[in-house]
């Protein structure tokens, strides 16, 4: 990994990977006690997706690419694969056509493990981000870290609204926490450079982008019809947007 001692990236990998872990127990255990706004926590973790996707992710990924045609297209390869593995997944399966379907527990279980998958997808950029550099690696651990708190919080409410068990939730939870570890470690046993980078960091925008666009800003108005959610998402992306500038100087 470009500019840095592999043994510091060997225990800063982990570490942030550790740190999604407990974000997203902690927003598990939010949602457990049924707080209040959780609609402008989702709405930030949007912002925060989409404000990585465009102003770190993409122009990263033209760079490694030589072409910004390429990285577009690597987005949009990301967009819509992400859009197949929600709807084989059944992510959102409990709404149809604005119609709430009949709550069952299995349901509630689908839509955790699709969670998980994308945690564990989250742990693979994080990793894979280090790879291009410590400036676009902290902000996308950054990332990870404030959206994985809404993570926790949108894997226990799919399950405990959909009539699952305190302990189903807990055990979901868990595994959701524990996926981006498994992602961020996997990424050691990889030699991803260049193009190959490149292209991995474009499909992580369409990844961003759909996951903010598409799942979570309807979510957050669902759950929260204020002003506020909307000012929550363009806080998200202004704070990615700056911390992108700090971490160039």
């Amino acid at each position: 990994m470009r500019g840095l001692p592999a043994m510091t990236i060997t225990l800063l990998v982990p570490l942030i990977a550790v740190t999604t872990f407990v974000s997203t127990m902690l927003g598990g255990f939010v949602a457990l006690r049924a707080t209040t706004h959780v609609g402008m926590i989702i709405a930030l973790g949007a912002g925060v997706r989409i404000g990585a996707a465009f102003f770190d992710l993409a122009p990263e990924s033209a760079r490694e690419l030589g072409s910004i045609d390429a990285a577009m297209l690597w987005a949009g390869v990301g967009f819509l694969a992400f859009y197949i593995l929600e709807r084989l997944t059944l992510l959102h399966v409990g709404h149809e056509h604005g119609q709430v379907l009949d709550r069952h527990e299995h349901v509630g279980i689908l839509g955790a493990g699709g969670m998980s998958v994308h945690s564990l997808l989250d742990g693979v950029a994080i990793g894979a981000a280090f790879h291009a550099g410590i400036e676009i690696g902290i902000v996308v651990a950054l990332v990870v870290v404030l959206h994985d708190f809404s993570d926790g919080i949108g894997t226990v409410s799919i399950l405990i609204a959909n009539s699952a068990s305190r302990t189903t939730a807990l055990r979901w939870l868990v595994i959701d926490a524990a996926a981006p570890l498994i992602g961020a470690l996997a990424t050691f046993a990889l030699v991803i450079e260049g193009p190959v980078l490149g292209a991995l960091l474009g499909v992580f925008v369409g990844f961003f982008l759909y996951v903010g666009g598409a799942e979570l800003l309807p979510e957050a108005h669902r759950k929260e019809t204020s002003g506020w959610v909307m000012v929550a998402t363009v806080f998200g992306a202004l704070f990615i947007y700056a911390a992108t500038r700090l971490v160039q100087i």
